[in-house]
């Protein structure tokens, strides 16, 4: 249950007015929101004890040879959600709606291209430095938090900038594919993807939930059947807190680094059931986090000589 109440509530912003309900940092040393750090903090030590403890079935490391899909599936999925979301006038996600004047025009047209190119596979490096300056930028008709809220997006951009684009792509003709030759190099694609995975989300259950519940609230009010545990007694407030919670902790294990396979499995599970309930704008916005996902569960490391040479090979 807890799993389907956190991703039902995973984006609050995109389905209700943030404006009438600024972030709370203050609550950061409030109770509640102590008491979730430390429950995240206590399931990455149990996380830690699976990880090490608990044997990884030789089915699923042998995954770890399609490691050269990762870069595929990542342009694949974050150029198609950039080219949807600049055709919905969004700016990535639908909380970040763009305006009609010039600058609005110009970051959905730098949206636009980035999109293309990365589903191409075409300049991809460059591509991936745009879009990391197209969200520093953007940081100035939005916000500092509103875009903090998308970095899964510039780990994306990193880690392509790092691998490269992958055997399927049109930089191979330019000889333009290969990983950054550093032996080093797969290692840091994959950590810095999955650390911009597990900030972001644990981000959001700060922002959307533990230290705004008005906010939370708000789509409450505005959707009650989201509250799936109120039939059993639970309030409002508490649900929220809960769904906080449950995503902190999710962030959090994937920050750590342990039983990722088996965190993304949730995850991929949590952002599905949202799709029932909120449709195409909830799909367009999830899709680089269902790239992130598949890459990191058939890669979550590169400890194994599959993912390196997968990483630093050409076509």
């Amino acid at each position: 249950m807890r799993p389907f109440f956190a991703g039902i509530l995973l984006h609050v912003k995109w389905f209700t007015d943030p404006r009438p309900h600024p972030t709370q940092y203050g609550l950061l040393l409030s109770g509640p929101v102590i008491a979730a750090f430390l429950v995240a903090i206590g399931a990455a030590g149990v996380a830690y004890l699976i990880q090490h403890h608990v044997p990884e079935p030789k089915a699923i490391r042998s995954l770890e040879r399609y490691a050269k899909t990762g870069p595929l599936a990542l342009r694949i999925a974050l150029g198609v959600a950039l080219i949807a979301a600049a055709a919905a006038n969004w700016l990535f996600v639908p909380s970040l709606v763009l305006g009609q004047d010039s600058v609005g025009l110009a970051l959905r047209g730098v949206e636009t291209a980035c999109g293309l190119l990365l589903l191409a596979g075409l300049f991809t490096r460059y591509a991936a430095i745009l879009l990391a300056v197209l969200g520093i930028v953007a940081m100035v008709p939005f916000s500092i938090e509103s875009i903090l809220e998308q970095v899964h997006i510039l780990g994306i951009a990193i880690f392509l900038f790092i691998a490269g684009p992958g055997p399927v792509s049109l930089d191979v003709r330019r000889h333009a594919d290969r990983a950054i030759e550093h032996r080093k190099a797969p290692e840091a694609a994959i950590t810095l993807l999955r650390i911009a995975m597990g900030f972001g989300i644990a981000y959001g259950a700060l922002t959307e939930k533990l230290l705004d519940p008005p906010l939370a609230q708000a789509l409450l009010d505005q959707s009650p059947f989201l509250n799936v545990l109120r039939p059993l007694g639970v309030s409002d407030p508490v649900f929220i807190w809960l769904a906080g919670m449950t995503e902190l902790v999710v962030g959090v294990v994937i920050l750590s680094g342990q039983i990722t396979r088996p965190v993304m499995a949730i995850g991929f599970a949590l952002f599905t059931v949202t799709l029932v309930v909120f449709g195409l704008p909830e799909l367009i916005g999830h899709l680089p986090y269902y790239g992130i996902m598949f890459t990191l569960f058939i890669a979550p490391d590169a400890d194994s000589w599959h993912v390196q040479g997968a990483l630093r090979r050409a076509a």
